[in-house]
Formats: C-alpha cells, sequence, structure tokens
C-alpha cells in the first residue's frame, strides 16, 4: 500500500497536519524504519561533492535524529556502502531520478518517503537544509527561541511513505538577527537573512549585508564626510547657504553634483567586490531631513514632480523627495550595473520620499523598500477601512505595487521607540502578511533583531511560519508556540497574551511609535489586570517544571515593567488635563517602580524628567544631567554636551488654565547662554516663537529672563502648554522656570 500527500507550496505547514493524520490512520502502509530501539538502520547519503551547506544539513539532520533516539546515523557520500535504508540529502544521483524535469529553484523542497528510504533535496542547496528542517517538523521538532527546542524521544522512528513539494511563499524573508543564535533560529524556521557574511558558505548563500556597507540608511557609509568633505564639499548638501558634512541622522548629499554619482557608484561595485557573495545593499538616503536646496537640485525637483510637497504621513507638508531620490538611484544603479549585473540595490520610500515618484521609474535593479510607518496605526490590519492612518498606508501601497513587482516592505516588527512597553501586534501583523502576498509582494524585511523574546516570542514565530505558507493559521502557531515555551502554564498564559490584545482591541485606539502621546488611553485596565493575574497562575500552573517557569518569569518581569510604566503615562495624561501635582508624582512613582523590573534607557528619562521637574519647576525632557554653574544647581538643554551638532533641543510643560489671557514666563538662564527665543507647540505641530522682553547679557551670571506668550499663540486645546527651545549645538543652561498669571501671581509646579 502506497501513500503520498502532495503539499503544494503555499500549505505545507497545513500539510504537516494532513501528513501526520495520513500516516498515522496508514494501517497496512509500508513504512521505512531509521532507527528501531536506539539502533540505527539507515545511512545518511550525500552527493560525492557536496557542498558545505549540504554537509552541514546532512549533520543537522544526523544530530536530531540521534538526540531524538539516542542513535547515531552514518554519512557517506554517494557510492560508498550503507547500511539499512538511505536518506539522501541533496541532490544525489538517486534523488534526481525522482524529481520532475522542471524541478528548480534555489528553495523549492522536495520530501519522499517510500519503503526503501527518504529522500530530502531541495532545487539549491538552500532548499536542501531547509528541507531537512521541514522534515524534522514531520517528525515533531520544532524551533521556538535560539535556547528552545522540542525535540520528541523515540526510540524507534519508523517514516510512513508521503511526497512532499514545497518552496517559500515570500522570496525575501528578512530579519536584521546580527547574533549566531538568532541566525541559526531564523535558518530553521525558513528565513533567508540577514546574515553574517562568514556563515553564507554554510547556510546556501542567505542574504548578509556587505560588511563595508551595512544596513539601510546609507549616504553616509558609501560617501563619507570624513573621507570625502575636505576634497568635495559640493558632494554634500547646501543648507542655509552653506555646505554642510552629512551623517546617519543628518543631512543628505548633492545628487546634481558633478563626480558624485560615479564615486557612489564605484563604492557600491567595491563592497561588492569585497563581499561578492553579497546579493544587495542599500543605497539609501540617511534619516531623517537635511535635501540640498542648491540651484542645480531645486531645478530636478522641478523638471520631476514639479517641486511639489508632499503631506504622506506627515503632520505638515514638506518637499517631496521620491522623484530626486530615485533618480539619484537610477544613476548609481545604470553604473553599477555595468560590473554587477546580479546584484539589487534597495531604496526606502519613507517619509517625504514615501511616495511614489511621479516621474521617475526605478531602474531593474532598483528595489524600492516601502516603510509601513508614514502613516501607520499598529491596531489594525493594514487593509481595514476602520484606521484612518492605515487607509492612507493602504491606497500609498496599491500605488506601489501598480508601479513595480519589485516591491520589498519594510515591517516595523520590533519597534524600539515603543519603550518595550506591550505591543499587540500579532494578529495585525499576520493578517498584513496575508494581504501583502494577496496583493502580489514577495519581499519583506523585519525591522527586529530577534531580542525581546519574552515580549514578542509569539510574533517572530508566527511570522517566520507565515512567510513561508501564508495560508497557515496564526492563531495555530501562537498555540504551539506557547504550549512548547510553558507547557503545563500555556493554558494561563493563552489567556495572558489574549488579554493584551484585548486590553488595546477595547478601547479601539490606535497607536505607533510614541508612547508619550499614545500610551494613555490605549490600554484597558481591566484586561490588564487580567493579564497580570494570568502570570501569577501560570506561575503556580508551572510547578515543578523549571524551564517553564523560567520562562513565565521571563514574560512577568518585562510585562510587569510596561504595566507600571503605563500607569505612569495614565498619571501624566491625568496631570495634563488638571495640573495636580499629585498626579504629576504618581506618575514618577509608577515610572521608578516599572524601571525596577526593567531599565529602559528611555523609560529612564522620562522618569527623570519628573525628578527634575520637581526641581527646575515645571515638568520638562530632554535636558542635560545637573550641573553647577555660578553657584546654582542647573540642566542644560543639549543632554549630549558640545561638539555633536545634535539634540540641542529641550521641553517643558506649564499650565494655562484661561486661555484667554496672556502667559507669563520666567526662566533663569546662565548670561552667555545660545538663547534667543522660546516655542509655544500646538497640537498641529506649529511651533510659535516668542523672545524675550529683554536679552540675555551675555556675561558669566545668572539673568531672568520673562516672556509674556499672547493668547493667540497658546494651545487652546489643552491646559498644559508644550513649550521648547534650543536645538541643533545650543548650549542653553537654565535654573529654573516660573509660570505666572497675567497679574504676576506665581504658579508653582505649574499648577493653576
Amino acid at each position: 500500500m502506497k501513500l503520498f500527500v502532495i503539499i503544494q507550496p503555499r500549505s505545507f505547514f497545513q500539510g504537516l497536519e494532513t501528513l501526520a493524520l495520513v500516516c498515522a490512520l496508514a494501517v497496512g502502509a509500508q513504512a521505512v524504519t531509521l532507527v528501531e530501539n536506539s539502533e540505527a538502520r539507515a545511512t545518511i547519503v550525500v552527493p560525492a561533492e557536496a557542498s558545505a551547506t549540504v554537509r552541514v544539513a546532512a549533520q543537522e539532520l544526523g544530530a536530531y535524529l540521534e538526540r531524538m533516539s539516542h542513535a547515531r546515523l552514518p554519512i557517506v557520500q554517494e557510492g560508498m556502502p550503507i547500511n539499512g535504508a538511505r536518506i539522501d540529502v541533496g541532490l544525489t544521483q538517486a534523488a534526481r531520478r525522482q524529481l520532475p524535469t522542471d524541478f528548480g529553484g534555489d528553495e523549492r523542497v522536495w520530501l519522499a518517503a517510500g519503503p526503501d528510504g527518504v529522500t530530502i533535496c531541495g532545487g539549491g542547496e538552500r532548499g536542501s537544509l531547509f528541507g531537512v528542517y521541514r522534515f524534522l517538523e514531520t517528525l515533531g521538532c520544532r524551533w521556538l527561541t535560539p535556547e528552545d527546542e522540542l525535540v520528541p524521544q523515540r526510540e524507534t522512528i519508523n517514516v510512513e511513505p508521503f511526497h512532499v513539494d514545497t518552496q517559500p511563499a515570500f522570496a525575501w524573508r528578512l530579519f536584521s538577527t546580527h547574533k549566531t543564535g538568532n541566525e541559526r533560529w531564523g535558518q530553521k524556521l525558513g528565513l533567508n537573512g540577514f546574515y553574517a557574511a562568514e556563515s553564507a558558505a554554510s547556510n546556501g548563500a542567505c542574504a548578509f549585508w556587505p560588511r563595508s556597507i551595512h544596513g539601510v540608511h546609507a549616504y553616509h557609509q558609501i560617501i563619507p564626510a570624513k573621507r570625502y568633505f575636505a576634497a568635495h564639499p559640493a558632494w554634500y548638501p547646501l543648507l542655509d547657504g552653506k555646505r554642510m558634512p552629512s551623517t546617519e541622522s543628518h543631512n543628505q548629499l548633492c545628487v546634481t553634483a558633478p563626480g558624485l554619482a560615479d564615486e557612489f557608484a564605484a563604492n557600491v561595485v567595491r563592497a561588492f567586490a569585497e563581499d561578492p557573495g553579497a546579493p544587495m545593499l542599500s543605497i539609501s538616503p540617511n534619516d531623517d531631513g537635511g535635501w540640498c536646496e542648491c540651484e542645480a537640485c531645486l531645478a530636478l525637483d522641478k523638471k520631476l514632480c514639479g517641486a511639489r510637497a508632499t503631506s504622506q504621513g506627515l503632520a505638515k507638508e514638506k518637499p517631496f523627495m521620491g522623484d530626486r531620490v530615485f533618480w539619484f538611484a537610477n544613476e548609481v544603479a545604470g553604473r553599477v550595473a555595468q560590473t554587477c549585473p546580479d546584484k539589487k540595490l534597495l531604496v526606502l520610500a519613507y517619509i517625504n520620499y514615501a511616495e511614489p515618484p511621479d516621474t521617475v521609474r526605478p531602474g531593474p535593479n532598483v528595489v524600492p523598500f516601502l516603510c509601513h510607518y508614514a502613516p501607520a496605526d499598529y491596531s489594525r490590519a493594514i487593509n481595514d477601512p476602520a484606521s484612518a492612518a492605515n487607509a492612507q498606508f493602504n491606497q500609498l501601497l496599491k500605488r506601489w505595487t501598480r508601479l513595480t513587482p519589485d516591491l520589498m516592505i519594510y515591517s516595523y516588527v520590533s519597534k524600539s521607540m515603543w519603550w518595550r512597553l506591550p505591543r499587540p501586534v500579532l494578529h495585525t501583523f499576520a493578517a498584513d502578511i496575508k494581504y501583502l502576498h494577496a496583493l502580489g509582494v514577495r519581499r519583506y524585511y523585519c525591522q527586529s533583531s530577534l531580542n525581546d523574546w519574552p515580549l514578542d516570542g509569539p510574533l517572530y514565530y508566527v511570522i517566520a511560519k507565515l512567510l513561508w505558507d501564508p495560508a497557515a493559521d496564526p492563531e495555530a502557531c501562537a498555540r504551539e508556540w506557547i504550549a512548547g515555551m510553558f507547557g503545563a502554564a500555556a493554558p494561563a498564559m493563552t489567556e495572558f497574551y489574549d488579554a493584551i490584545e484585548t486590553a488595546v482591541r477595547r478601547t479601539g485606539r490606535a497607536y505607533s511609535d510614541n508612547p508619550r502621546t499614545q500610551a494613555a488611553g490605549l490600554f484597558e485596565k481591566a484586561s490588564l489586570d487580567r493579564a497580570l493575574a494570568a502570570l501569577e497562575r501560570a506561575r503556580q500552573l508551572a510547578g515543578g517544571d523549571a524551564t517553564a517557569a523560567q520562562h513565565v518569569a521571563g514574560v512577568a518581569q518585562t510585562f510587569r515593567y510596561g504595566y507600571w510604566m503605563i500607569e505612569g503615562f495614565e498619571q501624566e495624561a491625568r496631570f495634563a488635563a488638571t495640573g495636580d501635582p499629585a498626579c504629576r508624582e504618581a506618575a514618577q512613582a509608577a515610572g521608578q517602580k516599572a524601571l525596577t523590573f526593567c531599565n529602559v534607557r528611555e523609560a529612564a528619562d522620562y522618569v527623570k524628567s519628573w525628578k527634575t521637574g520637581a526641581q527646575l519647576g515645571v515638568a520638562n525632557s530632554s535636558f542635560g544631567e545637573a550641573e553647577m554653574k555660578g553657584g546654582r544647581r542647573c540642566w542644560n538643554s543639549d543632554e549630549t554636551g558640545p561638539g555633536d551638532k545634535a539634540n540641542g533641543w529641550a521641553t517643558f510643560h506649564v499650565m494655562a488654565a484661561d486661555r484667554t489671557k496672556p502667559l507669563l514666563l520666567e526662566m533663569d538662564v546662565w548670561g552667555e547662554s545660545q538663547l534667543q527665543t522660546i516655542s509655544i507647540n500646538t497640537r498641529q505641530k506649529v511651533w510659535i516663537p516668542v523672545r524675550p522682553e529683554q536679552p540675555l547679557s551675555r556675561k558669566p551670571q545668572w539673568d531672568t529672563l520673562r516672556f509674556r506668550i499672547p493668547p493667540e499663540s497658546l494651545d487652546h486645546s489643552r491646559a498644559l502648554q508644550h513649550i521648547g527651545f534650543g536645538g541643533g549645538d545650543s548650549q542653553i543652561w537654565v535654573a529654573a522656570i516660573r509660570a505666572q498669571d497675567a497679574a504676576g501671581n506665581n504658579k508653582p509646579d505649574g499648577k493653576p
């Protein structure tokens, strides 16, 4: 009796369940025995000239079979004597005779078992490696985290006849792993990069960045200012009439400058020559702005897109740079293609160049890299019409898919700007992957270094599964991960993860990346309390299972941090609404408690701002550490100090209970500081500058500056006014800030 289960490319993991059921019911089918009573009954066979990747695949198969059964199966080259059944790994001659004539593709996987043995091979080396892990999954192996695996124990391993022909649905399935353990986990789940250059020979040439140009923001890497600015200042942007060097987070290039495209392309070619196995690199702009304002660049904008503006995902309009960015990318790509025709050049579609270009079309070796960021609402799926932000992004996405089939999505799987707070995105990201696949998108990049397993472990696992097979059931994948990680505590942990999702679903609030403005009111408190109670039940259910107990404790530590930080944000919102100093004190206490569980830098800065506020007189952020100047304790608006050209902007909040009257401010400022104005911020992101009644003395002494803010400049939508000052590398020392009403009466602690 012969049984065959044909698994089509997009249904492999569902097929595993079918396969297990068929094998269980296959009474009378002639199985092949690989191990019997912990004795080897088969030999692993590799091609006579097996590659390093195929040898690794065979070694991995042998190692896991030994862990399962305590039997060590020999590994031999084809043509050598074998004992018992044979397990062909890679394109042996025996395997080739089974394959259809059209079999190919680097990652296509062929699995077959019959009375005489098992065949595991791929259209390429990577397919053979992935095929080993897919076969081991049919035997019950699971890879949950880099440290946690499920390897069933079986003294006898019989494999019923079956056949699988599968390949991943997404061609590029990329994480930023950067760690050996994470890389190995990714390989076992079928991810194909980004990995280390050193491991390419043993993983079938999975994707990696060239070592000299890595990551996505690349202008500053390819044309570094330290090397070129002195000799070629014209290659750098003209800003306010002056050529300025570029860094990763500041300033772009003058893309019209003579000679720039040639040198840029030469450096790209050089990077590929140093790492010839790298399939791609990014030629994307630096983060943030700083776009060249020279006549040639502005004329280029006028020619290509009418020098129009864009508000896509932005609080206010900015000059649209999409045509300029992709025009320059094509200039570079055409030169690179002459030497490296098979390499792909990635170009972000991001912020004010997120929209497709008006007239420029990306070249054949240019891959647009669309960031789900401007705008984004992570509480709902991309195609959920109830989300205004995602509806806007969905239209943008559709425009890109109509423009090019080579689009890649930049997905914010781990969002560092969310401060490690609970971020329930598993179901929305799962829905997004299915939707993207339906749109024809076949390239998916995850911004995640796979670091926060207690927080995002189910998310990582589900994404990896769905990138291979979008038809897989994300609920079933998540349950599989939770059951494997928490054992007897799995029911309580399932309730925990569900409660967190419910906490956001019930409020219906949108969120993306700014917890200071979005966390308050986002989570239903009752659901968070249920999650906390579920963790306690999980701890009890784990009992004597040390591994499960350790996993529960790891999740609890991260969640308790988030629970108390959320309480801090809620108290901060109450302070903003009422001006009650007790709310500010409660926010600080909640934040300090949160930091006893996890010391997240952004959260620590937040808590410090409330402590500084009690001393400075107002709630504030982005000040440096306390220091002494002129006999007084003070704080510098530049938290990173002089000389770095960045982070010189500080903010503070004061109450204006009656916005029909002027708000008077006093600031004790060191006379030599670089302060000319303060700026009032409205919810429309408009900053209105206000000058002091008298300027600073410019002497080494403490001056008291007085500001009169007229009612029309105040934010009338809220009592708490948001005020900022500084910027760039300015050095401003402040010892105290006091708010007054129009009659000059002090308002201590910002309270009206």
